[in-house]
């Protein structure tokens, strides 16, 4: 039964443990039906208080037996805590108890699917396995043994070294033991059949570590380039920060069932899937660039993560923030610096500037929370990883590098809070780091307004900036903060010029309610502000069209470039919403994007990003009230404008991109077929609004059948369904033949048809749901339907008879009894109902209060809902 007390907790009523364990050993004996579990741990008491009873975390345990120091002792279990009387200052408690790893569904703690034993214990799963101390500032040192069931699980994995293995009685068993001290969250469990990817790696000092990457039966080949990029990320890490691998193996696996994209456990890190198994025929170049980036960012936990931990849940940016900088970091150097940044961009720009003005609007180092499952946002790892980018921008290189070493000199073994981490980095660097910290304790997205003067007679062009952050539901006030703002000064023939008040790396530091710059400049210029997008903040500042022209042609940015190109759109939809019914021809973005296709030198990659029409999710951030039928009639608008415009251009950069030899993944040959596709989508824009349907058709079919990798044919696959082509039933049929075994690339069938931007998609993800491949248990299939639907197509989502409110809200409810960490995910666009016009936000309301009254509903669901309706 659910826990449902709806109590939020709250930062700043931590308060340290009364016990601490020091070492724990599990034996676990598994079998199809339950999995008897052992534990004995050594405890000491911290508190003076010698009367504080030994309190532990456990929820569905079926409790045998309890033990300390080897003598039956008295306990009672009550929500969900085992609680010890009487217990002395350091004793061994000893505990017995079955679980069903088969029937948990919610995918927390240890579970079972498609034959394989898998564990997520982070944030609170570890209590699901057995009652312990499940807080992350209790480590502990673990020793593991695994009693395979009789058949089905020739692989049996834990945390750290393998120190004896064998056969008891016809059941294989090994025993692991890690050396280094880990919050229970970090522990983790693997037991299964796999084919196994092996190699190694010899780290700067020479010693030789065996890499070990469990994937499906048959997978082998396609675990070939997660491989490659384990040995990029420790070489990577070695070089940039010093950072050597600390045992003598690295073990992934890959399982298909799992709630995250991948869990850092020490030294065996477990991954979904989609972030592990790709090749050319099977994933896509996003896939191909998600893989090298996300298993750096697990890697690259080993240190910020694990062997530094946090205090409290409360700390997760600490953690998460810091290892999204550092892949960020890795993929700029290792894959492309301008796509990683783009990338990054558009997520805050989108969903997180949308968490930003929703009712659960947090800090990045938020204040309470009710369920800990809904930290795991993008404001905790993407707004982080923006404010980190900002301390490394202020401290510079090298002082980050001396920060973060004496961070996790200082702190190694240890559970710290983001103080720690400010302390360090003050100290490091010589900063003063007390403002800076606002950023952790303030939500919203801050607003810069600019304005600038030019005197000719002086010759000083004077920059006016006030910042403001709104109110958010539980902040009616802010503070100023620190706002970096990476400038440059461009002459109206596009010359960049440098003012002598200008720092050295072009910095203008930011840092109060309102101040006034003033620079030395010969002629009038135009300030270019926020380059490289140096701080996640709004900018609101009197650039004309011209403007942008002239930044989109002449700054190497690519942030500006693509920004000035974004704003260009931008302005002409805010100009247009109230009169969506009459149009006029969007010239200037017309001109802007006949410019950069007429670029000869242009890169491919940046040309690509600058031509790509925001999608509708990031259009409605411009509006307070969204109005989703004008901004899809007024963005639809401006795509066949440029389409009919441009076509020739289009036609001409189709031909020139064409593949010319087998599938290759490099950033190169990426941007090149991301320009042929771009050009192929416009060109069917263009015939189907000719209304040449057998044009359209015949050439996203030829493209279909001729193209030997699944980025191409995803490409045409989803122009067939998305602007409902002739060919949209073959293609789909004989994509669902090829692919319906392989449920990680089918997930694709699913995703193509959830996206189409038509309201009829409601009803095609209705029918798809009985779909025999979706499985309502399995996340993956869930994310790729309903999930694509809600999170990816607010013209499905926000149907005017509400009919994709009604959907998802019968989803998430049925979705609540079997995974409520899911459910929770993809009820996050119903939130801001009250953004939405009157006859939505009511059909909206009305199924948030519906899903609202289900019996025994989660925390998690609960929670969202809850601040909702209040807001």
């Amino acid at each position: 039964m659910k826990n449902n007390n709806y109590k939020a907790v709250k930062r700043l009523d931590y308060r340290a443990p009364d016990f601490t364990a020091t070492d724990i050993e599990l034996e676990f004996n598994l079998s199809d039906d339950y999995t008897i579990v052992k534990s004995t741990a050594h405890y000491i008491r911290l508190t003076e208080d010698k009367k504080a009873p030994l309190c532990l975390d456990g929820e569905d345990l079926e409790l045998h037996s309890v033990f300390v120091d080897g003598l039956v002792c008295k306990y009672t279990e009550e929500k969900g805590q085992l609680i010890i009387e009487d217990v002395p200052d350091e004793f061994d408690v000893s505990i017995e108890n079955v679980i069903a790893p088969a029937l948990n569904t919610t995918l927390m703690g240890l579970y079972k699917s498609c034959g394989c034993f898998c564990t997520q214990c982070e944030p609170q799963g570890f209590r699901r396995i057995t009652y312990f101390l499940d807080r992350p500032d209790v480590l502990a040192k673990y020793k593991v043994t695994i009693i395979g069931p009789e058949s089905g699980c020739g692989v049996l994995l834990s945390n750290g070294n393998l120190v004896e293995s064998g056969e008891k009685q016809g059941r294989r068993y090994c025993t692991w033991v890690d050396p280094f001290p880990k919050p229970s969250y970090l522990f983790a469990l693997v037991a299964g059949s796999f084919d196994l990817v092996s190699d190694t790696f010899k780290t700067k000092s020479g010693r030789e570590v065996s890499l070990q990457l469990y994937v499906d039966r048959g997978a082998y080949e396609r675990g070939l380039w997660a491989m490659e990029c384990i040995k990029q990320s420790m070489k990577w890490d070695e070089d940039r920060f010093n950072l050597e691998y600390d045992l003598d193996n690295f073990k992934v696996v890959a399982v298909d069932f799992f709630n995250q994209g991948a869990m850092e456990n020490k030294s065996l890190n477990i991954f979904n899937s989609i972030y592990v198994l790709v090749d050319p025929k099977s994933a896509t170049d996003t896939n191909f660039f998600n893989v090298q980036s996300v298993i750096g960012h697990e890697y690259f936990h080993n240190y910020t993560g694990d062997r530094v931990t946090l205090r409290d849940w409360f700390q997760l940016s600490l953690k998460e923030s810091l290892t999204v900088f550092r892949d960020q970091e890795f993929s700029s150097d290792v894959a492309s610096r301008a796509l990683t940044r783009l990338h990054a961009v558009d997520v805050i720009r989108s969903a997180q500037f949308a968490e930003d003005a929703s009712p659960m609007a947090h800090p990045v180092r938020p204040e309470e929370v009710m369920e800990m499952n809904n930290f795991y946002t993008v404001t905790i790892y993407d707004k982080g990883a923006e404010v980190i980018r900002m301390l490394h921008t202020i401290i510079g290189e090298d002082n980050f590098k001396k920060g973060l070493a004496l961070y996790l000199d200082r702190y190694d073994g240890k559970a710290v809070t983001v103080d720690d981490f400010l302390s360090a980095m003050s100290e490091a660097s010589a900063v003063d780091l007390t403002q800076f910290t606002r950023w952790y304790s303030q939500a919203g997205t801050p607003v810069v307004t600019a304005k600038w003067a030019y005197d000719a007679n002086e010759k000083k062009l004077t920059l006016d900036l006030e910042q403001k952050t709104p109110p958010t539901l539980s902040q009616k006030e802010k503070d100023p903060v620190v706002i970096p703002i990476r400038t440059s000064f461009l002459t109206r023939d596009g010359k960049e010029v440098t003012p002598p008040e200008l720092s050295a790396n072009g910095i203008i530091m930011f840092t109060k309610d309102k101040e006034s710059f003033t620079f030395t400049c010969d002629e009038e210029v135009l300030p270019v502000l926020f380059k490289d997008f140096s701080a996640p903040v709004k900018l609101d500042a009197p650039y004309s069209d011209d403007d942008y022209k002239l930044m989109l042609e002449y700054c190497e940015d690519p942030f500006i470039r693509k920004n000035s190109s974004e704003f260009l759109i931008n302005n002409y939809v805010k100009d247009h919403l109230e009169s969506a019914d009459n149009l006029p021809v969007p010239a200037s973005i017309i001109e802007a994007f006949s410019h950069v296709l007429s670029d000869k030198n242009g890169d491919p990659l940046l040309t690509c990003q600058v031509l790509n029409i925001p999608p509708l999710s990031v259009l409605t951030e411009l509006c307070h009230k969204i109005d989703f039928d004008a901004l899809h009639t007024i963005r639809s608008f401006i795509e066949k404008e440029i389409a009919k415009a441009l076509f020739a251009d289009f036609s001409n950069l189709y031909a020139k991109t064409k593949a010319t030899g087998s599938y290759v993944y490099n950033i190169k040959e990426m941007s090149k077929r991301s320009l042929n596709h771009l050009a192929l989508k416009m060109m069917i824009v263009k015939l189907k609004d000719d209304k040449d349907e057998d044009k359209a058709a015949d050439l996203v079919r030829d493209h279909y059948k001729k193209s030997d990798n699944m980025t191409a044919k995803l490409c045409a696959l989803t122009l067939a369904v998305h602007y409902d082509l002739l060919c949209k039933e073959e293609l789909l049929k004989e994509f669902e033949d090829k692919w319906s075994g392989d449920p990680l690339v089918f997930d694709n069938f699913f995703r193509v048809q959830a996206t189409a931007p038509s309201e009829d998609t409601v009803k095609i993800v209705r029918k798809l749901m009985k779909h025999p491949c979706f499985d309502k248990t399995n996340p993956n299939r869930v994310r790729a339907l309903v999930g694509a639907m809600a999170l990816s197509n607010p013209v499905a989502l926000n149907a005017k008879d509400g009919s994709g409110y009604a959907l998802l809200s019968e989803v998430v409810r049925d979705l609540d009894k079997v995974n409520p960490q899911v459910a929770a995910r993809i009820l996050t666009p119903l939130l801001s109902f009250k953004r939405f016009d009157e006859a939505r936000a009511e059909l909206a309301r009305n199924e948030l209060l519906r899903i609202k009254s289900e019996k025994d509903l989660s925390n998690g669901v609960f929670e969202k809902i809850e601040a909702a309706l209040n807001s």
